[in-house]
C-alpha cells in the first residue's frame, strides 16, 4: 500500500473514531489495527474521555491487544501528562491487562500508587506484579524512596488503599533481596 493510501486509511479512521456509533468505532479501531503506529495512540486515549461506558471497554480491549514495544513509552508518557483519574484508570486497565514489558517503569508506576485513589494504586499493583523483573537496583531505590516519602507524608487514607500500598512495599522489597538496605538509611 502507498504512503498517500495509509494516510489515507488513518485519516478514516480518525473521523470514525470521532463517532459515537459502535460500528464506527470499531471500524476505526480495526483500520488502527491494521495501519497504526504508537503515534495514533494519543488520540485513542483522548477518545476514552467522549465515550460511554460500552465504548470505552473497546477501546481498552483494543489498547490490551498493542504489542507493538515502542507503544510502552507513548503509555507512559500520556500518563504522566493526564489529570483525569478516569481516563487514567481506564489506560492502566490496558496497561494491566497488556502483554507489552513496562518493567522499566517501575518506580513510575510505584509513584502513580502513591498519588491516586484505592483503584488507580490497585491498578498500579496488578501491573508491578505482573511484572517480569529482574530490575535494576536503581530502579528498586527509587521505587523504596517514593514509598518511604509516602508513608512520611501520607494524608489521611483508606484501609484499602493502605493494604495495597503495603503490598507494593512487600513487592519492591522482595526484589530488592540483595540490595544493601542501608542505603535508604540517613546516616547523620
Amino acid at each position: 500500500m502507498s504512503s498517500k493510501a495509509h494516510q489515507k486509511k488513518l485519516q478514516e479512521a480518525q473521523q470514525l473514531l470521532k463517532s459515537s456509533d459502535n460500528n464506527a468505532l470499531n471500524s476505526a479501531l480495526a483500520i488502527y489495527k491494521q495501519y497504526g503506529t504508537p503515534e495514533v495512540l494519543p488520540l485513542i486515549f483522548e477518545t476514552l474521555k467522549t465515550q460511554g461506558r460500552a465504548e470505552q471497554q473497546l477501546i481498552v480491549g483494543f489498547l490490551s491487544d498493542v504489542n507493538d514495544i515502542n507503544a510502552v513509552d507513548v503509555f507512559i508518557d500520556y500518563l504522566q501528562d493526564q489529570t483525569d483519574a478516569t481516563t487514567r484508570k481506564l489506560i492502566l486497565s490496558a496497561i494491566w491487562n497488556s502483554k507489552l514489558p513496562f518493567d522499566e517503569h517501575l518506580p513510575f508506576f510505584v509513584m502513580l500508587a502513591t498519588q491516586g485513589d484505592y483503584l488507580e494504586a490497585l491498578d498500579c499493583l496488578t501491573i508491578i506484579e505482573n511484572m517480569a523483573g529482574p530490575f535494576e537496583e536503581s530502579q528498586l531505590l527509587e521505587s523504596q524512596l517514593l514509598l518511604k516519602e509516602y508513608i512520611e507524608d501520607r494524608a489521611p487514607q483508606s484501609d484499602q488503599k493502605a493494604q495495597i500500598m503495603s503490598e507494593i512495599a512487600f513487592f519492591i522489597k522482595e526484589q530488592n533481596e540483595g540490595i544493601d538496605a542501608d542505603l535508604l538509611i540517613d546516616n547523620d
